[in-house]
């Protein structure tokens, strides 16, 4: 049996990992330093709780009492919030002398993430376990967020998916959802080739 619920900072499983890899090549585009990785950062915030990718911002898929999949959906008015702590999260994890090379880095995060609207419940880290991608677990939770955001009064669930992961885009596609602007990215990093994006999108008042 699938549990769908928010995460709790004392979850087991491999929840950062699950989270980076969303988007391993814009997660290190931005946060990997000559001694810090992506994946430290992502560890870090899920555990202060604060931020897009803390423990209160994140939706788990819990199987066997082991997290199995994760997702982050938020809204236009909680996206200032969650981006102040992530800031802060970043000041903290790298330091006064560090942090503004990441900080400049993440500038560039918006030309395939874009702030959502008041209305719209937008997702981001969408992972799932490698071991049960295809047996349904990722259908469940997307299925269980749509059924809430169109019970609460959203008028669009939506997110931005990689050009090169044509199998999720088909998974977004079976569940509704359609592509309606295509994205891209507009950093440069050597070794870091981050792809370009379509942003997704499910009209709510239309199903």
């Amino acid at each position: 049996m699938i549990e769908i619920r928010q995460a709790r900072k004392n979850d087991t499983g491999n929840i950062a990992e699950l989270m980076y890899s969303s988007g391993p090549e814009i997660y290190d585009f931005v946060y990997k330093t000559t001694n810090k990785t992506a994946l430290e950062f992502i560890q870090y915030e899920f555990n202060t709780g604060r931020g897009f990718c803390g423990f209160n911002n994140v939706t788990v898929a819990v199987k066997d009492g082991s997290v199995v999949a994760t997702g982050c959906f938020y809204d236009g008015k909680a996206y200032k919030k969650l981006l102040v702590g992530t800031l802060f999260n970043m000041v903290v994890f790298y330091g006064l002398r560090r942090v503004w090379k990441v900080l400049e880095r993440s500038g560039y995060a918006g030309s395939v993430m874009e702030e959502p609207k008041k209305d719209e419940l937008y997702l981001s880290n969408f992972g799932v376990n490698p071991k049960l991608r295809g047996a349904g677990v990722g259908s469940l939770m997307l299925k269980n967020k749509i059924e809430h955001a169109k019970n609460t009064g959203y008028a669009i669930f939506s997110l931005d998916v990689a050009e090169t992961n044509p199998r999720a885009e088909a998974l977004y596609s079976r569940l509704g959802m359609s592509v309606v602007k295509h994205k891209t990215f507009k950093g440069v990093r050597t070794g870091i080739d981050v792809p370009n994006a379509r942003k997704m999108e499910l009209l709510l008042s239309s199903i």
